[in-house]
């Protein structure tokens, strides 16, 4: 059902405007509780100061819930030595474009991991745009324990 009103949200053009006070006005939020007004900007200016200060996806690194269950899971995992979805390189057909780097949506230095051979980043979520972008194929996904592969 998600999808069916994606399809709509496209066909209509997309993103037109932002508008921060939507569904604020007609419910008369500010009118009648005008202190509201503090904590709805101040959370903006956070957010905002933060990418100013920080940079791309500041919001992620630095103030993510998820983040920490994230980490978890992975330590979690290597110590019982379970399976589970890893990045793979083959470095010899890297030809250093940095494509992998500019494409990763967590402002990871991909170019960096693939230089040391070192493909495990705890802010990694495996989204697989490095992958995707390669023009040489040099990442792929591998499904293995922390052992040596």
């Amino acid at each position: 059902m998600d999808i069916y009103y994606h399809c709509f949200f496209v066909q209509a053009g997309g993103i037109n405007e932002v508008d921060f006070f939507a569904g604020t006005i007609d419910n008369w939020i500010f009118l009648f509780a005008p202190y509201r007004y503090i904590i709805y900007f101040g959370v903006i200016f956070l957010i905002s100061a933060l990418h100013l200060l920080v940079g791309r996806r500041a919001f992620c690194h630095c103030v993510c819930w998820m983040a920490p269950f994230m980490i978890i899971g992975t330590k979690v995992s290597d110590l019982l030595k379970l399976p589970r979805l890893r990045l793979k390189l083959n470095k010899e057909s890297c030809i250093s474009c940095k494509q992998c780097s500019k494409k990763c949506p967590m402002s990871l230095d991909v170019k960096i991991m693939v230089e040391t051979a070192n493909m495990e980043n705890c802010e990694c979520i495996l989204c697989g745009e490095c992958i995707d972008i390669c023009p040489k194929k040099s990442i792929s996904y591998i499904f293995k324990n922390n052992s040596l592969y």
